[in-house]
């Protein structure tokens, strides 16, 4: 048998080949913290877990924890007052104009950090929506997230009912009712979705506004193909915001990676990265048809390199992670190259009761039992034939068991070692006959038909010589 083809497994996106590195597999203690809080944050709650999602911890963390502090110091001090005076609907927009005015100054598509925000003013529509929601909780207004396909923007309870924010310009409060706004927006490259189209937005809570920040990061990573590096944060996003959403983009982001690792070799990294990850985070149903990919290739390298024991050692390891099904095929596809190798290496004694009993255990197929089995008996009759005669080669193939005996090959066997032995007798025959011995010329046929008394083509020998008068 040749070498056996790998299977090649796609990315749901692009990919290049990298170097493997070591891969966080379990979520950050911060992040497994945050688990218990509830899904509307308080003010100190958001700004922490949107710096944290923005990849700052310890020192960093607690630096821009400060600065946070002393902003919203300024902010209160600024809607201390008069602010009291007005609508909700006014405080709403002040907050909005409030933003633009003192922090946000340069939208930029991927910047989502908010670390970033606050020392440069720089935004994209996740960081500004994050930030606009940390002004309206200091100021007491009840503001929440609204998700499209491609893009965040808050709402925010006032006396007029719920009202957008389009927090990417300052035109965005209450947007369609503006000119502006228009003309301001469309510089971000997104499609404002107003209240009436419900299928294209969704209400989140602060939890998933927060893990927007992770996901903007994800996909820069993912674009970049940095796919390892996307693994810790898909964790991270999930066990903070545990959606359905999130759940499926942690898994998208293990096969990615596993993809990338089995697309360059790395066949056992790939399983048992996958292995691992599968069975922590419950997806072994969902992955079962990567899994087995990985196993297969795997098992391929291995026996591409005819190394049985490892193969074996690895279908072992491989019975607690695959289904019976697939499984079973493993197994399957190691029996049938060992057998394979043995049919072609090794003597007929040892190889033939291997091929009886896998396919007695259904290790081998029918058609695959049928073709082992003819090979073996015919090449054996043959080695018989040389070694002492085709008589003996007949008597061997018709004491086969019946089963076996009843093949096609076999039966074609049995006549061609039959002819064949007929042939030589014929042939001895022949050589006394033209030297005029007829004596011996008719021993040597009647020898033979004493063996097999209707053989065809020594009677008609024996009936031609009689006819001679000798």
């Amino acid at each position: 048998m040749g070498k056996l083809s790998i299977i090649i497994t796609f990315l749901i996106i692009s990919i290049c080949f990298l170097n493997a590195g070591e891969v966080q597999t379990d979520p950050g203690k911060y992040w497994l913290q945050t688990r218990t809080w509830e899904k509307s944050l308080t003010t100190s709650m958001l700004i922490e877990s949107s710096l944290a999602a923005s990849g700052l911890s310890g020192d960093n963390l607690n630096q821009y924890k400060n600065k946070f502090k002393q902003l919203l110091l300024k902010f209160t001090e600024d809607i201390s007052g008069s602010f009291e005076t007005i609508s909700t609907y006014e405080q709403g927009e002040f907050i909005l104009n409030w933003a633009h005015e003192n922090i946000l100054r340069n939208y930029i598509e991927e910047q989502t950090l908010m670390n970033v925000l606050i020392d440069t003013g720089n935004y994209n529509c996740v960081s500004s929506a994050i930030f606009y929601l940390i002004l309206a909780k200091e100021a007491g207004l009840n503001s929440e997230t609204i998700e499209t396909s491609d893009h965040a923007f808050c709402t925010v309870n006032t006396n007029r009912g719920w009202v957008d924010v389009e927090t990417t310009t300052s035109y965005g409060f209450n947007p369609g009712i503006k000119k502006e706004f228009q003309q301001s927006f469309n510089q971000t490259g997104y499609t404002y979705v107003p209240p009436g189209n419900y299928r294209t937005r969704q209400r989140i809570n602060d939890k998933e506004a927060v893990s927007l920040i992770l996901q903007n990061r994800m996909s820069v990573l993912q674009k970049n193909n940095k796919h390892d590096q996307a693994i810790a944060l898909s964790i991270a996003r999930w066990t903070f915001a545990d959606t359905d959403k999130s759940f499926k983009d942690m898994n998208d982001s293990f096969r990615n990676w596993a993809a990338v690792l089995n697309n360059k070799g790395s066949y056992t990294e790939a399983y048992y990265f996958l292995s691992e990850v599968s069975q922590k985070y419950s997806l072994m149903d969902k992955n079962s048809d990567l899994l087995y990919d990985l196993a297969y290739n795997q098992i391929i390298s291995i026996l591409n390199n005819g190394d049985y024991n490892s193969a074996n050692k690895f279908l072992l390891e491989s019975k607690s992670i695959l289904n019976s099904s697939d499984q079973s095929k493993l197994e399957k596809l190691v029996t049938r190259d060992y057998l394979s190798d043995i049919v072609r290496n090794r003597n007929y004694e040892e190889s033939l009761p291997l091929v009886r009993e896998a396919y007695k255990s259904n290790g081998i197929s029918n058609s695959e039992w049928q073709n082992w089995i003819t090979v073996l008996h015919q090449n054996k009759a043959l080695e018989i034939s040389e070694t002492t005669d085709w008589w003996e080669a007949w008597q061997f193939l018709l004491k086969l068991p019946q089963e076996e005996k009843n093949l096609s090959g076999i039966i074609q066997s049995i006549k061609l070692a039959h002819d064949n032995w007929s042939f030589d007798i014929h042939n001895k025959f022949a050589d006394y006959y033209n030297k005029q011995n007829f004596k011996e010329a008719e021993l040597v046929l009647r020898k033979g038909l004493l063996l097999d008394p209707d053989n065809k083509y020594l009677s008609q020998d024996l009936k031609d010589l009689i006819k001679i008068d000798y």
